[in-house]
């Protein structure tokens, strides 16, 4: 049985915080530099634990600093005003044991709903998969694919949350 545990940084031990940044640098597509301090940071991380304690997946919501979110839009050509996109998911990682489980699903999942009401962004690399992964979660993308640095583009995603609200209920009934 996997067990969701969803905790603000400052709740985690250092040892958890430890577990999520090294499943996320063996797993995750990441700059590990200053990491530690960037999981610090976060609104909330989200462990994915087998109940041994094994640690197999990680996800976050983050809350970055305006000039990060504008140098993200930029580098996209989003025409979108990264003032009404403050929350960000991302660092979803899964340990290779347990990929192909839907466990990376499960993770946006639970911090979507975690964060309904907000308007998110998230980055990913400009892959099929991915493209249909952000769509399933009312992802759409915005601007256009930009180099990320390490030999792949990235694709900017935007998620609003109006705009989901209005889906869950198009159809006139409420849901229940």
């Amino acid at each position: 049985m996997i067990i969701s545990y969803i905790l603000s940084p400052s709740d985690c031990s250092p040892q958890a915080l430890a577990d999520f940044e090294n499943l996320l640098t063996k797993y995750g597509t990441i700059d590990p530099e200053g990491l530690m301090q960037r999981i610090g940071d976060a609104f909330r991380l989200l462990f994915l634990r087998e109940s041994n304690g094994q640690l197999v997946g990680v996800g976050a919501l983050k809350r970055p600093q305006l000039g990060y979110r504008t140098k993200v839009f930029a580098k996209a050509r989003a025409t979108t005003s990264p003032d009404e996109y403050r929350v960000e998911l991302g660092w979803v990682a899964v340990a290779e044991s347990h990929q192909a489980r839907g466990l990376s699903r499960r993770i946006i999942g639970q911090l979507i709903s975690l964060a309904e009401n907000e308007n998110l962004f998230a980055t990913t690399r400009a892959d099929a998969r991915a493209m249909r992964f952000a769509a399933d979660h009312g992802f759409k993308p915005a601007g256009k694919p930009y180099p990320s640095g390490r030999g792949y583009d990235l694709v900017l995603y935007l998620r609003n949350a109006e705009e989901t609200k209005q889906d869950v209920f198009s159809d006139g009934e409420i849901p229940g």
